[in-house]
């Protein structure tokens, strides 16, 4: 076996791990502190305030991972995770080991750990839980570790995973909740996972209110007390942007999510005593996601159309504070992989729209069902201009408000458009791979050319630079096939008040909107 050991994804030597635990506790402790020079509370309740909770709490039957990773992480480990950097290290897996091949990965466990009433977290129920997420009859993110061939426990401390591919993403696949390590006894004694717990992180669910709010106790005997900084947490979602800067501004909340078309009036806030802010790199894009086996969008002339009639600056200036910057490519500028000479590709011009539609002999009544999530900003405005640019050149954008937690799972049926942000991953090859080879992202598979391209970077033997060279290939493909309607990148902002610590170094937070409190809590002042 042999250690691998890019930038985002470490398998890290058991002798190591000390010093992770000490760097971890600095980052916990000290991180993002400014304007806070108080000890932490530990008596604290930190009070979150996000856009959605979801309604079901079981991991492996998540419908979106942006919306039910915050709610599920504080409860649910998994055997990696993601810190800010952003780097994949040991959760519930002391360190990893990937074979010369690549192709099977030793998960070392950590002794110390337990589920909620007491039972070991050992190979065997580790196994099991993995086992469950992977079964389409007891999930719904089954295709997720569709790349993996098989889950043993090699001893009670020794799990291994062999893939049917190379693959450099396993821990960073493992670092999320849809690969959370569930007590699969205790589900099986009849423990209704979607309304409590099985698991084995740092907090309990205390109260649940479905689509409202969650609340949660700490539990005692963790073995990472700095994962549990405050004795609560409150995590609520709160849908309309008003009402969510309104709770901070009040001090209801300590943080929230900063969306880009607050950008401005939450800088207004900041700057007042007892406020900060914190913005985070462009990698999340919007796009509206195609199906390009729709009929009428089967020739990437026709989609290369549809990009080339959307005012990206246009909307980017009206709708979002000048927080989105124009995109016409899968991977933002400042992600490995990003082409440089690719930022004007979809420069804004109708009449070139208009030839490529008439070249490829698209239908004159061309019309798009796109989905957007219901009362989602900016998403329901920026539909709505996206839906005029198009009718400017002769396609119809039919726009449909769905609920957050169905409208990934409607797009995947085909035919659709979605109006969304794709997610980003810790590594680039990741993001392209569950973007556009997974059919819940993208129902008709792109070109085997593009599909090749992305599993040669996720070798883990090949050079960083053989790998960058695979990723900006394998996004000029995307591109040039126009796979989306690509229009801007946002940056994840947060605000929160000057007595948290942590809100600057939000591990998911590096490479998706999500936020990871993991290591965050509040000051005595």
């Amino acid at each position: 076996m042999s250690k691998q050991s890019p930038r985002s994804v470490r398998g890290i030597p058991v002798a190591a791990v000390l010093i992770l635990a000490v760097a971890l506790t600095s980052c916990g402790a000290d991180g993002g502190q400014a304007g806070s020079t108080g000890e932490i509370d530990r008596s604290a309740t930190l009070r979150v305030a996000g856009n959605v909770v979801p309604n079901n709490l079981d991991p492996h039957q998540s419908g979106n991972y942006q919306i039910d990773f915050p709610y599920l992480s504080p409860v649910y480990d998994r055997l990696a995770q993601a810190v800010s950097g952003p780097e994949i290290v040991p959760m519930l897996a002391e360190s990893w080991d990937f074979a010369d091949d690549g192709r099977s990965v030793d998960f070392t466990l950590r002794p110390d750990a337990e589920f909620h009433d007491g039972a070991a977290v050992d190979a065997a129920a580790v196994v099991a839980s993995l086992e469950r997420a992977r079964d389409p009859q007891r999930s719904k993110v089954a295709g997720r570790f569709d790349m993996v061939d098989t889950v043993t426990a090699v001893d009670d401390a020794t799990v291994r995973i062999t893939t049917n591919r190379p693959a450099l993403d396993l821990p960073s696949v493992l670092s999320t909740t849809e690969a959370a390590i569930v007590n699969v006894r205790a589900i099986e004694a009849g423990v209704d996972i979607a309304t409590t717990d099985a698991g084995s992180g740092p907090y309990v669910f205390d109260q649940v209110r479905p689509g409202d709010r969650i609340t949660y106790a700490r539990y005692d005997g963790y073995w990472d007390p700095e994962a549990q900084k405050p004795a609560r947490l409150e995590l609520m979602g709160i849908p309309d942007d008003n009402s969510r800067l309104n709770a901070f501004r009040s001090g209801q909340v300590d943080a929230i999510k900063v969306d880009p078309d607050q950008y401005v009036e939450i800088q207004n806030v900041v700057q007042k005593a007892g406020f900060e802010f914190h913005e985070y790199p462009t990698v999340q894009t919007y796009a509206v996601q195609l199906d390009i086996g729709t009929p009428g969008l089967e020739d990437p002339k026709v989609r290369q159309a549809l990009n080339y009639a959307i005012d990206r600056e246009g909307i980017n200036s009206a709708l979002l504070d000048g927080k989105c910057t124009p995109v016409s490519q899968p991977l933002p500028e400042g992600v490995d992989g990003h082409d440089g000479t690719r930022t004007d590709r979809y420069a804004y011009d109708p009449d070139k729209a208009r030839a490529l539609l008439k070249a490829a002999n698209a239908p004159e009544d061309l019309t798009i069902p796109v989905i957007f999530v219901a009362g989602a900003s900016p998403q329901q405005e920026m539909a709505t201009a996206v839906q005029a640019q198009l009718q400017a050149v002769g396609v119809t954008a039919q726009l449909l408000p769905i609920p957050a937690v169905d409208a990934q799972a409607t797009f995947r049926t085909g035919h659709y458009g979605l109006l969304n942000s794709r997610l980003a991953y810790p590594i680039p090859g990741q993001s392209l791979m569950l973007n556009y080879l997974a059919d819940y992202r993208f129902p008709t598979p792109p070109s085997p050319e593009f599909a090749d391209v992305v599993l040669q970077s996720l070798d883990p033997s090949i050079s960083d630079a053989e790998r960058t060279e695979l990723y900006v290939e394998a996004s000029a493909i995307a591109s040039d096939g126009a796979y989306d309607v690509f229009l801007c990148g946002v940056p994840t902002m947060v605000a929160y008040s000057s007595n948290t610590v942590g809100m600057d170094t939000l591990g998911q937070s590096d490479f998706t909107s999500v936020f990871d409190i993991r290591y965050a809590g509040k000051t005595t002042s």
